[in-house]
């Protein structure tokens, strides 16, 4: 007797961003009344910037991969390695 599996109602998690050799990502950062963008050509590094500043109080956002933007729950789609700790 065979069995069939089906997936149909299952939810798929989104497939991690992968970044490409020449892109450029964008780091927004807003706090009161200031605002800052900086650029980072490596992922890993706009990602660690990123979590510092809004650590720091700072509201963040990455955009890059086309202009897609990404929120804080979502930098570790940008992450070439896993983050440690």
């Amino acid at each position: 007797m065979a069995t069939i599996i089906s997936d149909h109602g299952l939810e798929f998690a989104e497939a991690p961003a992968t970044p490409r050799r020449g892109d450029i990502f964008t780091i927004h950062a807003t706090r009161n009344d200031q605002s800052m963008v900086t650029h980072r050509i490596i992922p890993d590094v706009a990602v660690a910037q990123a979590r510092v500043l809004n650590d720091a109080g700072w509201r963040v956002r990455i955009s890059g991969l086309g202009g897609r933007q990404f929120a804080p729950s979502e930098f570790h789609q940008l992450l070439t390695f896993d983050r440690i700790g």
